[in-house]
């Protein structure tokens, strides 16, 4: 109850009337939208984000968690606010690239209805293989798939999800294999079917599948990153094993309502640099798996984005996904 009431107070603030053009921001409290419920990884990143930004920008920040439609209902909330700096919206690659590719009727356009202020963090994805596969290697997988195609699955958190898609990237890349996808109502229930194996392999994150890897419950093959896992400094990336462009993992980014004066999107950013840039923060969010991108901006933001949805955009129709 104090949380709620904490959390109804900063929306009452947030309904000041705007300010006049001699007051500078931040004049009042900041609201970030995190478009996922609590206690998710985006919802856990945005709140240790949200204290050390919140001492940046000299100003409360308040986080309010507004899930749906995997991502788009709260991302669509800040797209549609008055684009004064007060709303916020912290990203993740659902809402910023895949479900607006997914989804046959988009709630938002991610680059024409958004000032991107930063990139903020990259989690790259592994993939792992259940122990009823004797297989050590990605090329060792592909044979599999290759000589029985579609008589295996692979799992992930929900059609269309980010794990979807890298799973039938690495499908593609690997020499347009064919396999089955079983989705799921989040990684726990795949993850649970790969160890039982009623599933042959799942992409995920490291943070998710490590603890099973070093239990020997599972086992990863591949890093779908373009550097090694310092955690697990033997295990080879996919392109060093011969699989080409199948890099894909989540990332957050910090975003504001189209038509933020820039002045603001600037000082928005500066407050970002200055977070990500503490060595404290930086160690913290390594610990969760959580590569910092320290050096980030407006333009940078926009350009990563771009890229992400031209990426995507193939892999999306390739599965023949269209979700209403």
């Amino acid at each position: 109850m104090r949380r709620r009431t904490a959390l109804l107070g900063g929306a009452a603030a947030l309904a000041a009337p705007a300010l006049s053009a001699e007051e500078r921001y931040p004049a009042r409290p900041v609201r970030l939208v995190v478009p996922f419920a609590p206690g998710g990884p985006t919802d856990v990143f945005a709140r240790r984000f949200a204290d050390r930004f919140a001492r940046s920008l000299g100003q409360i920040v308040v986080v309010e968690n507004r899930a749906g439609a995997g991502g788009m209902v709260g991302a669509q909330e800040v797209a549609r606010a008055r684009p004064d700096g007060y709303a916020l919206l912290f990203h993740a690659s659902s809402s910023a690239v895949t479900s607006p590719l997914a989804y046959r009727r988009p709630l938002y356009d991610p680059l024409r209805d958004f000032a991107q202020v930063a990139v903020l963090g990259v989690v790259p994805f592994v993939l792992a293989v259940g122990p009823q596969l004797p297989v050590g290697s990605l090329p060792e997988l592909a044979a599999k798939l290759r000589e029985r195609p579609g008589a295996y699955s692979y799992g992930s958190s929900g059609v269309g999800t980010s794990n979807h898609l890298a799973g039938a990237l690495f499908l593609i890349r690997a020499g347009d294999l064919h396999a089955e996808h079983v989705p799921y109502r989040g990684s726990g229930p795949a993850i649970q079917d790969l160890v039982a194996g009623t599933t042959a392999f799942m992409v995920d994150t490291f943070s998710t599948l490590h603890a099973l890897h070093a239990e020997r419950r599972l086992t990863i093959i591949g890093i779908l990153h373009t550097a090694r896992n310092p955690a697990v400094p033997a295990i080879p990336t996919a392109a060093e094993q011969g699989v080409a462009g199948a890099e894909a993992g989540t990332f957050n980014a910090l975003a504001a309502p189209a038509g933020t004066p820039a002045e603001v999107v600037a000082q928005l950013a500066e407050a970002v640099r200055r977070t990500m840039a503490e060595a404290a923060f930086r160690q913290e969010l390594q610990a969760i798996s959580i590569a910092a991108v320290t050096e980030s901006g407006p333009d940078h933001a926009a350009r990563f984005i771009a890229a992400e949805m031209e990426k995507w955009r193939p892999v999306v129709r390739a599965t023949g996904i269209s979700i209403e």
